[in-house]
């Protein structure tokens, strides 16, 4: 592997002391992810400070730390002293995307973008040698260190650019310089932050801003606002704006999905060309996604049958929508592992992708609030009375205070419970698992629905 930074460029870009030369193949922030040769970073998070994982990091064989403490203990290995370790990754991300041969890839949407960004990851990774970010490395600390690990090889760079709040998006876009933005997405979500879907929309297009006019804006036909982001990138004279959906003037069309042995068969017309392949039955919303990545393909004149070709074998990112086959009691059963994220538009998503599921068991569904939606959250959350209950299941848990509230109104006549402590609701959930049954698990992040998945899997099996 080749060096990506040492004591000299650190020292020079940072003014970084280093107590000894040091030479670092990778940069990681979780001691317990380091690699050989990796230089960990020691961050000061509001809940845990990375210089406390210090010795965890050298016994994982990192080449050095990146710090901002004085300890007498660190005279013992290589480390890199800094007034601020965040700060100086920023520098280190500023000179990393500066140095890089590589073309660069922005992602961002309401939903979608870490699976996004892993199709390109499967489908680009067969035709060239790309990067992308880690799992969801997509804010004010994930975009740099994201930046400050690119290898000196790669001639694509894809990074997702997340948000909060207006503002963020153009700040991460300026560090990341996109010479081609994708906006997946505008659903409902962060609407704590910007109350509501045209702000979102708005918050959205600051991706545009950093986009050169001889770049690429693709962006999703069907969603809320594709036509002011449309205009949007009109008005800032991009040259290449490609769009795809279902829309008749979508430059990359769906025509049409059929689900045959559990494989989607698919036809898209791209650029009045009629192109076909097949993906695992995952669900419908990420064909839909698949249609960015044919388009970035065509704009940088790859072959589109080897990006095809990955799509056919795409995997789910864990904790998005990844089937597991479990055992209990030597019968085997589904579980659906969405437990990472939920919001309006991926949960209906995910309802629909149960609902089609030809199973001979039961369909159980196990849902957590869905997080960050401000003044609407109450009436968002019951708005999935009814496909809840049009929707096969026959049992229905939820956890939460706004999921509560959807059991309390729920009127069909199924086995449904309620229950905010994770560990009495995994004991009846257990208990209700028969064979052949698909458990769907969805929630946000920080309902911590992950619990559930790590207490039920007794025998492992991704597929």
């Amino acid at each position: 592997m080749s060096i990506i930074w040492d004591s000299t460029s650190l020292k020079e870009i940072a003014n970084a002391k280093s107590n000894r030369k040091w030479k670092a193949t990778g940069l990681e922030i979780d001691s317990r992810k380091v690699k050989k040769g990796d230089l960990f970073c020691a961050i000061k998070g509001s809940n845990l400070d990375g210089h406390n994982f210090i010795k965890g990091a050298m016994k994982n064989g990192a080449a050095a730390c990146l710090v901002s403490n004085n300890n007498s203990e660190f005279n013992e290995i290589a480390f890199v002293k800094v007034n601020s370790v965040i700060k100086t990754i920023e520098k280190m991300a500023i000179e990393a995307r500066r140095r890089s041969k590589a073309k660069f890839i922005a992602i961002t949407g309401s939903v979608g973008k870490t699976g996004t960004k892993e199709m390109f990851r499967t489908c680009f990774s067969k035709i060239t040698d790309i990067f992308a970010s880690q799992s969801s490395f997509n804010n004010h600390i994930g975009v740099p260190v994201s930046l400050s690990q690119i290898p000196e090889s790669a001639l694509f760079c894809v990074l997702e650019v997340g948000m909060n709040k207006k503002g963020e998006i153009k700040k991460l876009s300026e560090l990341i310089k996109p010479d081609l933005a994708i906006i997946t997405a505008v659903e409902q979500s962060h609407l704590q932050g910007l109350k509501d879907i045209r702000n979102i929309a708005l918050a959205k297009s600051e991706i545009l801003y950093s986009l050169p006019k001889y770049g690429c804006f693709i962006f999703n036909k069907d969603t809320n606002y594709s036509q002011m982001l449309n205009d949007k990138a009109i008005k800032l004279k991009i040259n290449n704006i490609i769009s795809y959906g279902m829309s008749d003037s979508a430059n990359i069309k769906l025509i049409d999905i059929k689900l045959n042995n559990n494989v989607y068969c698919i036809k898209a017309n791209c650029f009045e060309k009629i192109i076909e392949w097949e993906m695992p039955a995952i669900g419908e919303h990420w064909i839909h996604n698949s249609l960015s990545i044919i388009a970035a393909g065509f704009y940088y004149d790859l072959d589109i049958n080897s990006i095809l070709s990955g799509l056919s074998s795409f995997k789910l990112p864990l904790g998005r929508g990844n089937t597991i086959k479990l055992s209990i009691k030597g019968n085997n059963y589904w579980v659906i592992d969405d437990s990472y994220n939920s919001n309006p538009a991926s949960l209906s998503a995910s309802l629909k992708r149960l609902a089609e599921i030809n199973n001979k068991g039961k369909k159980i569904v196990v849902l957590g609030d869905m997080l960050e939606l401000g003044e609407k959250s109450l009436g968002l959350h019951k708005s999935f009375k009814k496909q809840i209950e049009t929707g096969q299941i026959k049992v229905l848990f939820t956890t939460g205070q706004y999921m509560r509230e959807l059991y309390k109104i729920i009127d069909k006549d199924f086995k449904k419970y309620h229950d905010d402590n994770l560990d009495s609701l995994v004991i009846k959930l257990k208990a209700l698992i028969e064979k052949d049954d698909v458990v769907l698990i969805k929630g946000s992040n920080s309902m911590n629905l992950k619990k559930i998945i790590k207490n039920i899997m007794d025998e492992k099996i991704i597929i």
